[in-house]
């Protein structure tokens, strides 16, 4: 697998995107994940991609972030790629569907069936949403009718949550989902970082309707909460305040989903970025940047000394955490660069939720949705 990554800071998106596009030109890429700030999304920017890479058969597809990540640069406005060759030993499937809105479950159990229909079974997936949809659906999807690992997240703007947008070859869309499967001969391996610190009980979760959360434990959501940190829960708390989701029958899938103080009711409600089963248990968990940077740094020592080497890496963060840390955020990058190499061809972007298996023993758990998380594709050589 050969690989290259660059960014951009030009104003005009489409001479960005010739930027972006003449960067790749000398590999040629198979496919380029493109990611890029809110005030980029618009179809110039591919135009001029496609322009500087005159190349028809190329598969570009990616998202907007709140802000984006690349080897040497990140930064909350501008773009970057990260473009991907494997002399034809991957072959490269991109299914995309539109108006999630409409039957989310149904389009995306299409769109997955679609990747396999010749009979072979993708090995990983890039999954990329909308983030105007309750995620746990498509969680539920991916652990029902999906057999292999996808990474990948929700689209973002610059925290205002109003708008995001998908890029699908030529097309800038919303309200669209797109996944982006690899079959064949692709090594890689998936790290998740979000061990944040768990305080007070567990709760079972008494009523909960989409991503409003009701009660807990006999408590209203907020209530809950405010028993077990012993403080009121405030706007400034979005994205870092969590809870940890149990499973009674399944111990190894916990993730995290983090509350939106803002749409908290009068009722005590409390709005969450994606939807919880009925049953499970909850705890409420804090973030430390201290813990999260250790955290990245260990995932980056971990993932290089396997020993089989990085062609590149993607990350996807959540936006929560770029929140908390502030100027450490660059951690999230330099933690890489410095376990494997200077000029590690790298892209990603802040996200509004993630998308990854867990790694355990023997290979990797079902596809789970994650807040507040840390998710590192390593594509190896």
């Amino acid at each position: 697998m050969r690989a290259i990554s660059s960014s951009t800071i030009v104003t005009d998106p489409y001479r960005a995107g010739i930027a972006l596009g003449e960067s790749l030109a000398s590999m040629p890429p198979e496919v380029v994940f493109l990611f890029s700030s809110i005030d980029y999304s618009v179809p110039e920017l591919l135009e001029g991609l496609h322009d500087a890479l005159d190349r028809d058969d190329v598969i570009v597809v990616g998202n907007s972030g709140n802000g984006f990540y690349e080897t040497t640069f990140s930064s909350d406005r501008g773009a970057a790629v990260l473009g991907l060759s494997s002399d034809g030993q991957v072959r490269w499937r991109l299914a995309y569907a539109e108006r999630l809105h409409e039957n989310l479950d149904g389009k995306l159990e299409e769109l997955m069936a679609k990747l396999s229909a010749d009979g072979e079974t993708p090995c990983l997936g890039y999954l990329v949403s909308d983030f105007r949809v309750d995620a746990s659906r498509v969680e539920a999807v991916l652990r029902d009718s999906v057999g292999f690992p996808v990474v990948g997240g929700l689209a973002a703007d610059d925290y205002l949550m109003q708008s995001s947008y998908i890029y699908v070859n030529r097309e800038v869309l919303s309200d669209a989902l797109v996944v982006l499967a690899a079959c064949g001969d692709l090594r890689f391996s998936i790290r998740v970082g979000n061990s944040l610190q768990a305080i007070g009980r567990s709760g079972r979760i008494d009523a909960i309707e989409g991503t409003q959360l009701h009660r807990v434990d006999g408590h209203t959501a907020k209530e809950f909460i405010e028993r077990e940190t012993g403080r009121t829960v405030l706007q400034t708390d979005r994205g870092t305040l969590s809870l940890l989701v149990n499973d009674a029958e399944v111990s190894e899938e916990k993730c995290l989903r983090s509350i939106i103080p803002d749409l908290l009711d009068t009722g005590g409600s409390l709005g969450l970025f994606g939807g919880i089963p009925r049953g499970h248990s909850v705890q409420v968990c804090v973030a430390r940047p201290e813990d999260m940077v250790a955290e990245v740094h260990a995932i980056a020592e971990a993932a290089s000394a396997s020993g089989k080497g990085a062609a590149a890496a993607l990350v996807i963060s959540c936006s929560g955490r770029k929140v908390l840390l502030g100027e450490q955020i660059k951690h999230e990058t330099s933690a890489l660069t410095e376990a494997f190499a200077p000029d590690l061809p790298l892209a990603g972007f802040t996200s509004f939720g993630e998308i990854a298996p867990l790694r355990r023993a023997d290979g990797y758990t079902c596809n789970l949705f994650h807040n507040m998380t840390y998710v590192l594709l390593v594509i190896e050589r």
